[in-house]
């Protein structure tokens, strides 16, 4: 009986592994509204939701955690203090970035104007950052940002006081 020839398989190439970036949902809240943190890259078209989280690339050595603080204050000008991890999601990119859920350092609330916007930005990365109403951020997020909002809504609804009439 004839054997049949087995193909032949390439070895398969080596992927690149993903990028990995870590960045913060910053909220606030002003007047019982929660308000979102969203920076826009400079340079970026703003025909297209392409807003999104201040973030930047893990370095190596570096903890998620390390990142997502570092490139904040970079972006923004601002300190946070992280509350809660929001988990990955995986950009259309293929980029995997990790979320954090954040608040405004009390010494940097001075740098953030009446109107929700940061006074120190780094304008060699961003054009605009500013707070935004958490209904209003949605549809100007990137959208596989917009998970990180669905998570933070999650966080806020369990710590959310029982209302006892």
């Amino acid at each position: 009986m004839a054997s049949k020839k087995q193909p032949v398989h390439e070895q398969p190439a080596r992927r690149k592994s993903a990028p990995v970036s870590a960045g913060c949902v910053v909220t606030r809240s002003r007047a019982g509204t929660i308000e979102v943190l969203l920076v826009h890259p400079r340079g970026a078209t703003f025909r297209k939701p392409l807003f999104g989280i201040p973030k930047g690339h893990v370095e190596p050595g570096e903890q998620p955690t390390e990142a997502a603080l570092r490139e904040t204050k970079e972006e923004t000008g601002l300190s946070v203090q992280i509350l809660a991890d929001l988990g990955t999601i995986r950009q259309k990119s293929g980029k995997l970035v990790h979320g954090f859920w954040a608040t405004v350092s009390p010494d940097s609330e001075r740098l953030i104007d009446d109107r929700g916007r940061c006074t120190s930005a780094d304008a060699t990365e961003v054009d605009v950052c500013r707070f935004y109403p958490l209904e209003q951020a949605e549809p100007l997020m990137i959208p596989a940002q917009r998970e990180f909002l669905a998570r933070l809504r999650e966080h806020l609804e369990q710590n959310r006081p029982n209302e006892r009439s």
